[in-house]
């Protein structure tokens, strides 16, 4: 079916986005992190390092300062990446440690239809596109961040749940944040259509990371407001800031 000018363009607008981006990422240096037990050598933004990943962590990598309405962080890539992880680890080899993590991402590049939300080891080398995880690779060391908030046991097997039951849904730069006590979700909800206010069909992956965190916690992980929410805006929400009791902000 031909293209419409309007998406020939929206098109066109995202190949210059993505050669952008490579440019500045081609400028940018990344430092390569020591695994291990954190170390505090920037206590005021991110602890260095980290050994153990626990369900409700979120891993995240920066996307690039380029992309409209988003937090600036350095070293940036195209549109970085987001994930929850259901099932944690301990080991003081990241490779190791993520390997032996289970996360609930949504994905959609080169990933077919079913498997765009799903549940998979935040690192795995697989022959097919679905059961394969790079996406926190060591390519990516120095530049990876764990977020994390304090659960209840509670709020964690909601989290988990609620993230398990949008399993298989699709991924779409066009998905929307939902929010309680609206005429259209709930219609949605009344209708049997979704679930729960916060239920959806599509997904990209920060807004599942956003979405999920705030139907569970009411907490608005979206430091600027925006119409979307960016790995960098989860990066930079307060929420993570470093205290003398709880490593909220960690880089590896």
């Amino acid at each position: 079916m031909p293209l419409k000018v309007a998406e020939k363009k929206s098109l066109q607008r995202c190949f210059i986005l993505l050669l952008l981006s490579c440019v500045l990422n081609a400028c940018q240096d990344s430092t390569d992190k020591l695994p291990g037990a954190p170390k505090s050598s920037a206590p005021d933004f991110a602890v260095e390092g980290i050994y153990e990943l626990v369900p409700g962590d979120i891993i995240v990598r920066p996307n690039t300062n380029l992309l409209p309405g988003t937090a600036r962080i350095p070293n940036g890539f195209m549109f970085g990446h987001a994930a929850i992880v259901v099932r944690g680890f301990r080991s003081d080899n990241v490779d190791t440690l993520l390997a032996n993590s289970i996360i609930i991402e949504s994905m959609a590049r080169d990933v077919q239809p079913g498997f765009q939300v799903r549940e998979i080891p935040a690192l795995a080398h697989h022959g097919r596109d679905a059961f394969n995880n790079i996406n926190f690779s060591s390519k990516y060391a120095g530049n990876r961040y764990r977020l994390r908030l304090k659960w209840t046991e509670n709020e964690l097997e909601r989290l988990i749940a609620f993230l398990r039951e949008q399993k298989g849904d699709l991924s779409t730069w066009n998905a929307a944040k939902r929010f309680p006590d609206t005429e259209y979700t709930d219609s949605l909800v009344k209708s049997g259509y979704r679930k729960s206010w916060a239920d959806n069909s599509h997904w990209y992956c920060s807004l599942l990371v956003w979405q999920a965190v705030y139907y569970i916690k009411g907490i608005d992980l979206d430091p600027n407001g925006g119409y979307m929410v960016y790995p960098n805006d989860l990066i930079t929400s307060p929420e993570f800031d470093n205290k003398p009791d709880h490593i909220g902000r960690a880089r590896f």
